[in-house]
């Protein structure tokens, strides 16, 4: 039976083109084969270790997809302790670069407000790993981020 599943304003309806993947109390992960997208939510106050768990979850289908293309919705998580985005920056990302082998382009929804205290502490290295690119760029709205990451495909790969 086919599901709702809400990225902000997008709604998805699970099936042939969107499959949830994981759900918890505050994760959501969806993999859109129609976008070619790889969808995060989080939701709520996140302790350590639900952050590290929920991301073990997401590395499944990191591995599983090799996702080039990721929709990160933010909008309704509370802020996470900076030990916790530095572990993010230097652990998650590089390893899912690794896995991937290839670019990958992340558009973060989440308040502008919010933004600078995400990639405030970047040197940029962290979005590097053997010559392929993590690129991550600010939206406020789910269809404009899902055009972007569109975009940003169609000029990588020149099709």
């Amino acid at each position: 039976m086919d599901r709702k599943v809400s990225i902000g304003n997008v709604t998805f309806t699970t099936g042939e083109d969107v499959q949830e993947l994981c759900r918890t109390e505050k994760l959501l992960v969806c993999y859109s084969s129609a976008e070619d997208t790889l969808l995060i939510r989080w939701e709520g106050s996140i302790t350590t270790e639900e952050l590290r768990s929920g991301y073990e979850l997401i590395m499944e289908q990191v591995r599983r997809f090799r996702p080039v293309k990721w929709l990160l919705d933010l909008r309704k998580r509370s802020t996470i302790r900076r030990d916790d985005q530095r572990w993010i920056f230097e652990q998650v990302f590089p390893e899912a670069l690794m896995l991937v082998g290839d670019d990958i382009f992340v558009a973060v929804i989440l308040p502008v407000f919010l933004m600078h205290d995400l990639v405030s502490e970047l040197t940029g290295d962290e979005l590097i790993q053997q010559g392929n690119l993590m690129v991550m760029h600010h939206f406020m709205y789910p269809e404009e981020a899902q055009r972007w990451l569109n975009e940003m495909y169609l000029l990588k790969t020149g099709s």
